[in-house]
């Protein structure tokens, strides 16, 4: 049918799409490669990094930003890793924020117990943030929400303070000790676009998620080096619905979702590995850059395989890896779920499969979403209506027959008339009268041949 040609090709024009900027055919395979490796800095008295905690990129400018925490300095690279800027003289720096609209790069000094504000584009230090009514002792993770509130980890107070720019506090949530609230040398922190708050509690080897006002929801990981342990987690960020924990002491990284499954874990670079890694950022691009410490190296990582769920789902449907591909969708959030480019996707792997119910349900949810395609998936929704009904015919009653040819009828599929009339006159009783009318005709026939025949004879 024109219309089943026309969808085969949409859908496979878009797995196509998704194929193409795919990297890795699979969450669980290793990273081929490190795009690039930075450790030499163009300083001749201390060129090489030791021992560096954090990095970020600036998209607006590309730059990366690196807290080489041993060297008590900031160094500044362009995307191929060739140095912009250094900024000495800091104590021990250790997470940052960067503000976009007040151009301010925030940073933690751990060594100095203070949060440094620096210009954004200089990158020379203005002043010191001070907040209301707290003293810090030695702090470390930083992260700025979509509201521009800041999140900070006062490690050695154990505790998450969420303030604004002005150093106003807003709240602060955990204290020592073991219960679920409750942190031991806590260092990292993100915050979702739910605005839940992810935190490395280090010491307790797990990572803890609390919602936006700090009610605790749920953490990941026991202590040990299994495939669901970490061992002094350091860093965390949560992009999308990605989430990634430099998993210190058992030298990898883990992959999990936003509800804490776990999708993959990396422990090597094709021959290369990493060693007691610490910060992490996800740039615009989709690629992971990691603070390799135990290398005093920061490493780039191609991973928008991870970051474009949508594109790693087409490859393993285009490599009709069914069963694989249902089982990570499974993962998906109910939000995304609910996508029409996903319930596409979805559609495509029942087509392979001939489930036609779960092709019906995937094909009435893009319908309803997709208003711009809307037309296409109502000829697409009539025909499968009417397959169904005809499928259903020896084992349906007649009535849910007939309303499934009155569905195709709806969503503009002419050939189901022709049935649905016929499935009407049967219910009407309609087997019997059939025949009768059948008798008549064949006795109108015969007598009109017979008419015919008498015509012919008085002829000759």
């Amino acid at each position: 049918m024109m219309i089943g040609k026309k969808l085969d090709w949409c859908l496979t024009g878009l797995i196509s799409f998704f194929v193409v900027i795919v990297i890795g055919s699979s969450v669980q395979a290793q990273i081929e490669k490190i795009e690039l490796s930075i450790e030499e800095v163009t300083d001749q008295k201390t060129p090489y990094l030791n021992y560096p905690v954090s990095v970020i990129v600036q998209e607006e400018s590309g730059l990366v930003l690196i807290s080489d925490w041993a060297n008590d300095r900031l160094v500044i690279t362009d995307q191929n890793g060739k140095t912009q800027k250094i900024i000495p003289g800091l104590e021990g720096p250790v997470g940052m924020v960067y503000d976009s609209p007040t151009n301010r790069l925030y940073l933690t000094e751990q060594k100095a117990n203070r949060i440094r504000i620096l210009d954004g584009s200089t990158f020379a230090p203005i002043s010191e943030l001070k907040i209301q009514g707290i003293t810090l002792n030695e702090p470390r993770g930083l992260w700025m929400d979509n509201g521009r509130n800041i999140y900070l980890v006062d490690t050695m107070n154990s505790r998450i303070v969420i303030f604004d720019q002005e150093g106003n506090l807003i709240r602060t949530i955990g204290k020592e000790g073991m219960g679920d609230d409750e942190f031991y040398y806590p260092r990292g922190i993100s915050v979702d676009s739910q605005g839940r708050i992810w935190m490395t509690d280090t010491l307790h080897h797990t990572v803890k998620v609390f919602d936006s006002v700090g009610n605790y929801l749920f953490r990941i990981g026991k202590g040990g080096s299994g495939p669901d342990d970490l061992d002094r987690p350091r860093y965390v960020i949560v992009k999308d619905e990605t989430v990634i924990i430099s998993d210190y002491r058992n030298n990898r990284l883990k992959i999990h979702n936003t509800q804490g499954e776990l999708i993959g874990i990396v422990d090597r670079i094709g021959g290369d590995h990493l060693l007691n890694p610490e910060g992490l950022w996800i740039d615009g691009n989709g690629y992971l850059w990691v603070a390799d410490s135990g290398n005093n190296r920061v490493v780039k990582l191609d991973m928008t395989f991870l970051m474009n769920r949508e594109a790693y789902l087409a490859s393993l449907l285009s490599e009709d890896k069914i069963d694989e591909f249902l089982r990570e969708a499974a993962s998906l959030s109910p939000e995304k779920r609910q996508k029409p480019e996903i319930s596409a996707l979805f559609y495509a792997a029942y087509q392979k499969k001939d489930d036609l119910e779960n092709m019906i349900a995937e094909a009435e949810n893009i319908w309803m979403k997709d208003e711009e395609n809307r037309s296409t998936w109502s000829e697409e929704l009539g025909i499968l209506y009417y397959r169904k009904a005809t499928l259903s015919r020896a084992a349906q009653p007649a009535a849910t027959v007939k309303a499934l040819y009155r569905k195709s009828i709806q969503y503009g599929y002419k050939k189901a008339y022709i049935p649905y009339i016929w499935t009407s006159f049967l219910m009407l009783g309609g087997s019997n009268l059939f025949l009768i009318i059948l008798i008549i005709l064949l006795l109108v026939l015969l007598f009109v041949l017979y008419r015919i025949r008498i015509a012919r004879t008085r002829r000759w």
